[in-house]
């Protein structure tokens, strides 16, 4: 078996000829080996005359990179213990502000509910406060409007008393003073 690095761009696909030419060049050939934009990919393949059963070495063998060790096998336990400790305080921290939000949730729930029956009372006693001035206007006005016809009245007595002062003889008149 045989393996190589191909260097794949992602938006382009590579085409059969482009790994032959990979097969030929030489590793100081390879265009994306330092590049961020290339994907390093290896490929195995088998030689067209090495049998399937064959298990020789392969001619030419790429190093891959290996991975670096977990950074979290390299904390000491202890420092483990911690974090998992400060994590499971922190969810139960969470959980214990998630029920106080929700309990306070439920007060204030409680307190709108009051807040609204004062506020309706309200509302009501307004509505009949309005209604009674309203009443207590209508009785105004209709005591005025009776009073203004009064003084009609007792305008309409005067002015038939002049016009009956006006007719009487000029003696009659003298014995009024």
């Amino acid at each position: 078996m045989e393996s190589e690095e191909i260097y794949k761009k992602p938006e382009v696909k590579m085409q059969a000829a482009a790994f032959k030419n990979k097969k030929q060049r030489g590793p100081a050939d390879k265009e994306g080996a330092d590049n961020p934009d290339y994907e390093n990919i290896t490929l195995t393949f088998r030689n067209q005359d090495q049998r399937k059963g064959s298990h020789s070495p392969p001619k030419s063998q790429v190093p891959t990179l290996s991975r670096p060790p977990s950074d979290y096998a390299q904390v000491p336990r202890c420092l483990q213990r911690a974090l998992v400790t400060l994590h499971i305080l922190l969810t139960l921290s969470c959980i214990i502000l998630v029920a106080l939000v929700l309990a306070k949730n439920s007060e204030m729930s409680q307190e709108l509910l009051v807040l609204k029956r004062e506020l309706w009372n309200v509302s009501i006693s307004v509505r009949e406060y309005q209604e009674e001035q309203n009443r207590g206007w209508s009785s105004a006005q209709r005591l005025i409007m009776e009073a203004k016809q009064d003084i009609d009245a007792v305008k309409r007595n005067v002015q038939s008393g002049n016009n009956a002062v006006k007719t009487l003889p000029a003696g009659a008149l003298a014995d009024l003073h």
